[in-house]
Formats: C-alpha cells, sequence, structure tokens
C-alpha cells in the first residue's frame, strides 16, 4: 500500500515507546527550574525568549509556546494583550497522563489553533526546533452524521502525525493519529469508553469483536490485546482506515501479529460497499474494512460482539439494525 509505504518510518514501534515512556518528557539533573509562565499576561509582558537546557538542549512547553506566540506577533496574528493560551492547544508527540509539564525534545510538539497563517506555520516550524506541525483549528474531524461530508481541520505545515499510550487492565497500547483528520482524545488512567471494555472482555475473551466505527482502531485493537479470537474493524473515513493500518505495524509484537496483507485499495474519502483494506495473522486474526457500517456485514462475518462508538447526536437505530446480525451489540 503505497500510503503505509511512505508512513511507515514515522512511527516507532510500540514496545520501544512503551519502554521509554516514563523518561521521555522528563528534565535532566541541568535543566533550569520551570519557567512557569502567566497565562493570563500578554505579549508585551512576556520574556522574549526562554534559554534551552545547555546540558541536554530540551525545552520547558512555555519556552516553545513562547516563541509560537512571538512569531504568530510578528506576522501580525496576535497583538500585545494576547496570551500564551491564544497560541492554541499543544499537543505531545506521544500523549499520556503526565503528572509534571513536559520537557520537549526535537520535533515533540504539534500545536493546534485558530488565526494561524500557512506562512506563519511555516515559520514556527522551520525555527523551532521542537516543533513538529502546525493545525488550524475548523471543529471536530471526523464524519459526524452518515451522508455529510465530514469534517477535518487544515495542517498547515510540517506533520500532524501523533500517538496516545491508551492504558487497560490488559496492557498498554500505542495509537497513532493525523491528528487534523482524526479528533482529540487526551490519555488518561480511567478513560471510560476503556473501562466499558475491560468489563466486557473480562467475560468473554475468546470472542469474535467488530469495532464498527473503529477510528485509528483503539477500542477494537484492545480487545485483541485483551484476548478477542477475531477481530474486525471498520470505519467510512479513508484516513480513520490509513491509521488503522499504521497501528497494526505499531503494535505488531505487543499483539503477536506475525504478517500483515494489504488486499485492496481504497482511495474514496466516504467508503460505501467495503473494501478489505488491511489483514493480520499470528497469535489473532484482524480484518481492517474501510465502508459504511450498514454495508459491513456483507462481506465481514457477524460477531459475538459489536462496539458502536458514534459521534454524540448521531441517531444509532440504523447501525443497530445493521448490525443485528451479531450476538450482542453495545453503544458506547
Amino acid at each position: 500500500m503505497r500510503y503505509f509505504a511512505s508512513e511507515i518510518a514515522m512511527i516507532e514501534p510500540a514496545d520501544a515507546v512503551l519502554a521509554d515512556i516514563e523518561k521521555r518528557y522528563l528534565a535532566c539533573p541541568d535543566c533550569p527550574p520551570e519557567p512557569d509562565l502567566d497565562k493570563t499576561r500578554g505579549w508585551r509582558d512576556l520574556p522574549e525568549r526562554i534559554e534551552r537546557c545547555p546540558s541536554c538542549g530540551r525545552a520547558a512547553l512555555d519556552a516553545v509556546m513562547l516563541d509560537a506566540l512571538h512569531v504568530l506577533h510578528e506576522f501580525g496574528l496576535r497583538d500585545e494583550r494576547d496570551t500564551l493560551r491564544s497560541v492554541g492547544s499543544p499537543l505531545v508527540a506521544v500523549g499520556y497522563p503526565l503528572a509534571y509539564p513536559p520537557r520537549l525534545g526535537r520535533e515533540e510538539l504539534i500545536i493546534q489553533g485558530q488565526n494561524i497563517s500557512q506562512k506563519a506555520a511555516q515559520a514556527m516550524v522551520e525555527r523551532i526546533s521542537e516543533i513538529r506541525g502546525i493545525i488550524l483549528s475548523q471543529g471536530v474531524p471526523g464524519m459526524h452524521k452518515a451522508g455529510e461530508k465530514p469534517q477535518e481541520n487544515l495542517l498547515l505545515a510540517g506533520s500532524d502525525l501523533r500517538a496516545d499510550v491508551c492504558q487497560s487492565l490488559f496492557g498498554e497500547l500505542v495509537i497513532y493519529k493525523h491528528q487534523s483528520k482524526i479528533h482529540i482524545e487526551f490519555s488518561r488512567q480511567n478513560a471510560p469508553k476503556m473501562r466499558i471494555i475491560e468489563q466486557l472482555m473480562l467475560k468473554r475473551r475468546a470472542c469474535r469483536v467488530v469495532d464498527g466505527l473503529c477510528g485509528p482502531g483503539t477500542l477494537g485493537l484492545m480487545c485483541a490485546l485483551a484476548g478477542a479470537r477475531e477481530v474486525v474493524l471498520n470505519d467510512a473515513w479513508l484516513p480513520a482506515v490509513q491509521d488503522v493500518l499504521l497501528n497494526l505495524k505499531a503494535n505488531q509484537e505487543l499483539l503477536g501479529i506475525e504478517e500483515i496483507e494489504y488486499p485492496e485499495e481504497s482511495s474514496e474519502p466516504v467508503g460505501a460497499a467495503p473494501v478489505l483494506a488491511g489483514r493480520a495473522s499470528g497469535a489473532i486474526d484482524i480484518e481492517v474494512y474501510h465502508g459504511d457500517l450498514a454495508r459491513l456485514f456483507q462481506r465481514a462475518e457477524p460477531a459475538d460482539l459489536c462496539l458502536i462508538d458514534h459521534f454524540p447526536g448521531m441517531d444509532t437505530g440504523e447501525m443497530r439494525e445493521a448490525c443485528r446480525c451479531c450476538k450482542e451489540v453495545v453503544v458506547l
């Protein structure tokens, strides 16, 4: 698959990420104290610059956001009253619950914000080494309603590929996503949906699971880690399916996957008839489809458990009807 081949070099295997996660954003012994800038102060009352650590070269998050604010001011996009918060939302390259402010190395931060031009974004990526990419926020990305055009944010410069560490009783996975096309879910230890998955899988380990609106694959792949016999992941939004394929590769060792195939390729942004985009085998069998959930079971076999993780406000009646061939349907 051309897409997969071009992206695979950008991801770290999940086992390597998890082995280093506790110290990934730690300050070194020589790092200066946290600058702890006042987030209510305007640009004119803030320092010109906060230096990086002379030993490890890493930067406090406030230092990176301050540099970004200065660039936005230079391009006339922020005035003297604008604060650090006006820059946008900082997203670390690998998200997991942090008890301390992160210290950042090269290309370890993505910023998602508003009122940012492409020229300013390009300047930030070129001048501020810690910034990986800049995203212009235009709403919550993804398919909110069937038949409507999907929402996506705009990658202005750099790369928007980042990951989250997802935790459960069964272990951890690293889920990569192109953040301009997939909605943000901040990593936390007590994620409600993960608690539901734990309860479901504790009752039925060696079962067949369908994750009908899978996004980047978080819930379905966690079922695989929990001991599901077979997992089917499906989404109508092509960027989500492409991220699932990255996550099969990233978590290959953790899931006991021996071989990954890409039988069919789809280029349509929104899928209709199901296309078998990926298939993994080994300790577990996994199929990845790009298509409308209402038509998934024209090709995929029914499951013991079918998960429907939908956007708030979506009508799930048609989805439930499409999945009634499965033994149990759970709407999250």
